[in-house]
């Protein structure tokens, strides 16, 4: 409904008609920015709006008792100055808000806008999803999906952490909000619009317009923002390092779990073997065989077996949940998981693996990115003394006697005594403190790879040697007891014995696998591996022995130069005669 319908005149027209759009498209084109990656993206106009009044289409008519002041002649100067006052406050409210819509924001402040695509950077290897186009960052409530996930191997696991994880989000936002602190580094100040009156009643009233623009000088808003952009590429390297941490967290809770599975198994067989042995050792007591000792003895054994099997359930749930929260799906239905525990893996050169780390890690990257920022802030800080012109010109209008003039003004600050001297002094500084960060962060990824690597040798050598040595003297001891007790040399209970040190032995070994695992997955976080567990192909990785990856020492440490003598064959044992009542 327009005014034309309700009565009360013609239709006002909109604030900005399609000939208006195009106009400002044509005298205020966009601002290009030159970024990094993908930071170019394209920025569309602003769409006109007609003008809709609040309080309704039709406003109320006054009523016809009331009086108005009196009027003007036509003809006289008050009349036509209020008349060209009417009509010059129109034109500047029109080119205010022409300058005000050509500048306008393209969205809301309140808006997050993702990446078109993909964020590739230059580390070999590596691309990183962000958020596809359109899409609004939640918080993790709403990220949570209804529907309960159920992985089983850690490709899932992975999976599911890099599109939920709220740590990637977070990195991701914070490389969008460098990238807007880029754009806003290079966009031009704005105009501005003035007009007033110095003396407003009376035949001499004045009428004032005025325009100034401030024109930057020296590059200075280039210079910042290729420091805003540098800024752009540590946060990209964030971004990376982000991921790998929550790969670290992943991977290490996974292989947590599966060793406490393989735990609970061998803690079932030691409470089995425990319960055999109580039961036996109580009829030998009945029977008048053995001794209350032997029962105590056995009794003790079965709660210790039965209480460490708890607790190890009790690692399982625990550790079911934990590895569902390092995928930020915290009611995740985690079960029984899939895996090779026992899968072989490379040794690595430690020289040769500090310089792949130091190379490969996305955090000296991140650290060079700022030293090139602080470079590029110095030179900003040198040119910041150059002074910006201010210009300004107006217009001029008397009413009487009729006077029009022009007004023309330029400002120019001048460098006496503030010539950017201490801002300059720390932007030096900082350049020293950035290259100092460097090469500290340098020296904590060797000393870390030296850890992770003592760690994981000990570890890989403990495993090979109960494989070759340990668990088969063991698996032996087994063998040459059953035989015995076949012919009836030894007790059940001997037996029983030796299969409790196989287990034990096999506990150990499972222990042993579990620092391997967590010696590799912190070689894997410094090296930034995609692909876990390492492969024969990882950088700084050894060859394999010629005799394959199981190759040991010919010798064995424990065996003798001299062979032992052979025992004597073990007699049946005496039964133990009653002592002698006093």
């Amino acid at each position: 409904m327009d005014r034309a319908a309700c009565g009360g005149g013609t239709a006002e027209p909109a604030l900005r008609s399609p000939q208006v759009s195009q106009s400002l498209g044509a005298t205020f084109p966009a601002v290009k920015t030159a970024t990094i990656g993908q930071l170019r993206r394209p920025v569309l106009p602003i769409q006109p709006r007609e003008f809709t009044p609040r309080r309704g289409a039709c406003m109320p008519t006054r009523p016809a008792t009331r009086t108005r002041p009196p009027t003007r002649p036509p003809g006289s100067a008050s009349h036509a100055a209020f008349g060209w006052l009417r009509g010059g406050a129109r034109r500047t409210v029109a080119v205010a808000l022409v300058a005000v819509a050509s500048v306008a924001p393209r969205g809301r402040a309140d808006e997050f806008q993702p990446s078109p695509g993909p964020l590739r950077l230059e580390a070999p290897g590596i691309t990183l999803r962000s958020e596809p186009p359109g899409a609004i960052v939640t918080d993790d409530v709403a990220a949570v999906p209804i529907d309960r996930p159920t992985p089983t191997t850690l490709e899932q696991f992975v999976a599911l952490a890099e599109e939920s994880h709220p740590k990637l989000r977070a990195a991701r936002a914070a490389v969008e909000a460098a990238r807007g602190k880029a754009v806003q580094a290079r966009l031009y100040p704005n105009p501005l619009a003035y007009a007033g009156s110095p003396q407003i009643a009376g035949p001499e009233s004045q009428w004032n317009y005025y325009f100034s623009q401030d024109v930057v000088t020296a590059g200075k808003l280039r210079l910042a923002q290729q420091a805003m952009l540098r800024e752009v590429q540590a946060a990209e390297y964030d971004l990376i390092r982000a991921r790998f941490d929550v790969l670290r967290d992943v991977r290490q809770k996974f292989y947590a779990l599966l060793v406490s599975q393989r735990r609970v198994e061998i803690y079932k067989l030691l409470l089995d073997i425990a319960k055999r042995s109580y039961d036996i050792g109580n009829e030998l007591a009945k029977a008048g065989e053995g001794t209350k000792a032997d029962v105590l003895f056995w009794s003790i054994e079965r709660d210790r077996a039965e209480v460490r099997l708890l607790n190890a359930s009790v690692f399982i749930e625990t550790g079911r949940r934990e590895l569902a929260a390092s995928i930020a799906l915290p009611r995740a239905d985690v079960g029984r998981i899939e895996g090779d525990l026992f899968r072989k893996m490379p040794l690595f050169d430690l020289k040769n693996l500090q310089d792949e780390v130091v190379r490969a890690n996305a955090k000296p990257r991140a650290a060079e990115a700022d030293i090139s920022r602080a470079q590029w802030a110095l030179e900003r800080a040198v040119v910041q003394p150059v002074p910006n012109v201010n210009l300004m010109g107006g217009y001029q209008r008397q009413v009487g006697p009729a006077q029009q003039q022009g007004l023309a003004q330029v400002t120019v600050a001048v460098p006496l005594f503030d010539r950017n001297q201490g801002n300059i002094r720390s932007a030096r500084a900082d350049i020293a403190t950035t290259r100092a960060n460097l090469r500290m962060i340098e020296l904590d990824l060797a000393t870390q790879t030296a850890q992770a690597i003592a760690n994981y040798r000990t570890a890989q050598r403990l495993v090979d040697w109960y494989e070759q040595y340990i668990l088969p003297k063991a698996r032996e001891t087994v063998q040459l007891t059953q035989q015995l007790y076949a012919r009836g040399e030894v007790t059940f209970l001997s037996l029983l014995q030796a299969q409790r040190i196989l287990t034990e032995t096999e506990l150990a070994f499972v222990e042993a696998q579990a620092d391997r695992w967590n010696g590799a997955v912190a070689i894997a976080d410094l090296l930034q591996l995609e692909n876990f567990p390492p492969t024969a192909d990882a950088p700084a990785a050894l060859p394999p022995p010629a005799a394959g990856p199981e190759a040991m020492p010919a010798r064995d440490p424990n065996a003798r130069a001299v062979p032992p003598p052979v025992p004597e064959p073990i007699g049946l044992p005496e039964p133990v005669k009653p002592l002698p009542v006093p």
